[in-house]
């Protein structure tokens, strides 16, 4: 399995999580593997975040990937039961999209790109 398949992975896993904390009970996971880039959608009709919950995923996911913390600490992130780590797999992925309406529910949408790509393309 490719490395950075697997820390996407385990970024669904964090956020399957925090909705689960959040009151979720029914959530979806979806992948898209491509060769350059990665897709995740995690979902879940059970619960709306409220606005401050859904500007600290915006945070979380603000920044741009740092390969060298998420090779470091990415085989760390969604090995915990007890608490989030939310703030190291916001290092691993970029978010793409937030849904967040009645009805609908909660879409978060991220990806990664492919390391093999991320460094056959360096400016």
């Amino acid at each position: 399995m490719k490395f950075d398949a697997a820390q996407l992975m385990r970024v669904a896993e964090e956020v399957l999580k925090f909705f689960y904390t959040k009151g979720a009970r029914s959530v979806k996971v979806a992948y898209d593997f491509g060769l350059e880039r990665s897709f995740c959608a995690v979902s879940t009709k059970d619960i709306l975040l409220s606005a401050e919950e859904e500007d600290y995923l915006r945070r979380v996911f603000d920044g741009p990937v740092q390969p060298e913390i998420a090779n470091y600490y990415g085989t760390l992130a969604g090995r915990r039961r007890d608490e989030l780590e939310m703030e190291l797999v916001g290092t691993m992925a970029e978010l793409e999209d937030i849904q967040n309406e009645e009805g609908l529910g909660v879409v978060v949408v991220l990806s990664r790109r492919e390391m093999e790509y991320r460094s056959a393309h360096k400016k």
